[in-house]
């Protein structure tokens, strides 16, 4: 049997509902028909022109991503503006681009649960619920296998998502770190769920500065991306799996806008 694009809404739709999308978000299928036959996926953080190249050099017609790629309200689509001319270019190449955002954040063995089994949490669960049956919601917390010191854990984190920088407050001066909580992306609003659950240290992004005081444990910002960005490779294989008739490649290019500057010891 043929895949069609309605085939793998339907697949995300049983996983992370749609429904369970926060209320400015904009996930689904953002561009295409779901009638469309599927000849390949490409699955991505974000469309970019490179990832949409990719696509194309790959014959494939449908893109998975985690953030939409319309978010805002379009008022109209102008070739002659950066988001425009991707549109234009999506459009022209017929690929459909799908969206699976806070919806996928929110549901089990979602982003913050591929996030936490990277990191080593053991018996996951979720952090801060959103239904009676507390199985949707969003963050993860658990325990480390063994017990880090917190300049190992640090590096733990800093190794396993593959950054060179991170930054943290420690203002309990904490030491050994068992209990872990995190948030895949923006989710500092939870660092008091991660207190109230013991944990001994958060990780998450997008922390202000003032954010960063009185955390009351080992609170991280490991970067947007960074955070989120180990669910790509979750997807193709969780689609590869589902529909093995079809091509799912994890795009080989970083979409992160953000770069590290390092000094150097002059």
């Amino acid at each position: 049997m043929s895949v069609a694009v309605q085939h793998i809404s339907e697949f995300f739709d049983n996983w992370a509902p749609f429904s369970t999308q926060a209320e400015y978000d904009n996930s689904g299928l953002l561009l295409g028909s779901k009638k469309q036959k599927v000849t390949g996926i490409i699955t991505c953080l974000d469309v970019t022109e490179r990832v949409v190249d990719e696509a194309i050099s790959r014959h494939c017609n449908l893109i998975v991503a985690h953030h939409p790629l319309i978010f805002r309200k379009l008022s109209r689509i102008n070739p002659d503006n950066p988001q425009g001319a991707l549109l234009y270019k999506l459009i022209q190449a017929n690929i459909a681009v799908l969206a699976v955002h806070t919806n996928l954040d929110a549901a089990q063995n979602g982003v913050s649960f591929v996030l936490g089994e990277l990191l080593g949490i053991q018996n996951p669960v979720i952090l801060s619920h959103q239904n009676e049956a507390r199985t949707i919601g969003f963050g993860v917390f658990g325990e480390l296998e063994t017990p880090m010191q917190t300049d190992i854990f640090l590096q733990h984190v800093c190794l396993q998502l593959g950054t060179t920088a991170i930054r943290f407050a420690n203002d309990n001066k904490i030491s050994s770190i068992t209990k872990v909580a995190v948030c895949g992306g923006t989710g500092v609003s939870l660092a008091g769920e991660a207190r109230k659950a013991g944990a001994d240290a958060y990780i998450t992004a997008d922390i202000k500065y003032h954010e960063y005081f009185d955390a009351g444990l080992l609170l991280v910002d490991a970067g947007h991306f960074e955070t989120e960005s180990p669910i790509i490779s979750h997807l193709q294989h969780l689609l590869s799996s589902q529909f093995p008739q079809t091509p799912v490649y994890s795009t080989s290019h970083s979409t992160n806008p953000m770069q590290v500057y390092l000094r150097n010891n002059l």
